[in-house]
């Protein structure tokens, strides 16, 4: 008898450690750092394609979702800018490629003991526009995108979060509009705050 007295106390201390993170809807924002993968750039007419290599570059998002708890849903709407380095074989400056997305995300939060740190991992599916940007003129065009996220959430106040998280996003389709093409992969690593209800 006093074994499982002891074994249902110390389940209800792990039970009591872990953070309260409630169910309910929420809103939220991050940034940080943005990192576009090199690009293939193929113009028509030309025989091939040119590598395009970026400066490090910045990003932010707003989202609005509801916590399920341990799943989430959200919508999020993000900006990211890079300014391009170097094109294979050219000498284009003043030269930067941004993209505004519009994503439908799917969280699944980790639960964990005796820690204040909860991991987690989503996907995401919508649209990408992308905007090449050439000495003041630009071209545009939008595509089917996806992202992948690997992050951690830790309540600061109450219905507050903090989240740190890596995320990538690709279009599996090149952006395209007269005659130019261009690929399109990202690296973002973000910090945010959420505001549950």
């Amino acid at each position: 008898m006093k074994i499982k007295t002891l074994i249902l106390a110390g389940c209800m201390c792990m039970a009591s450690a872990i953070p309260a993170f409630a169910a309910g809807p929420y809103v939220g924002f991050g940034g940080g750092l943005s990192l576009n993968h090199d690009s293939d750039l193929e113009v028509s007419g030309y025989s091939g394609s040119a590598d395009v290599e970026y400066d490090p570059g910045y990003g932010f998002n707003v989202v609005g979702g509801y916590d399920f708890n341990p799943i989430r849903l959200e919508a999020e709407f993000a900006y990211r800018n890079s300014d391009v380095d170097e094109v294979e074989n050219s000498s284009i400056s003043d030269t930067e490629v941004s993209t505004m997305s519009y994503m439908i995300n799917a969280y699944y939060d980790v639960k964990t003991f005796n820690s204040q740190i909860k991991p987690y991992f989503g996907v995401g599916m919508g649209l990408i526009n992308g905007e090449l940007e050439v000495d003041g003129y630009d071209e545009d065009d939008t595509t089917f995108g996806y992202q992948f996220t690997a992050g951690a959430t830790t309540e600061v106040a109450k219905n507050v979060n903090l989240d740190l998280y890596y995320r990538f996003q690709g279009a599996p389709s090149d952006f395209e509009k007269d005659g130019v093409e261009l690929s399109y992969n990202n690296s973002s690593f973000f910090v945010g705050f959420r505001f549950g209800f």
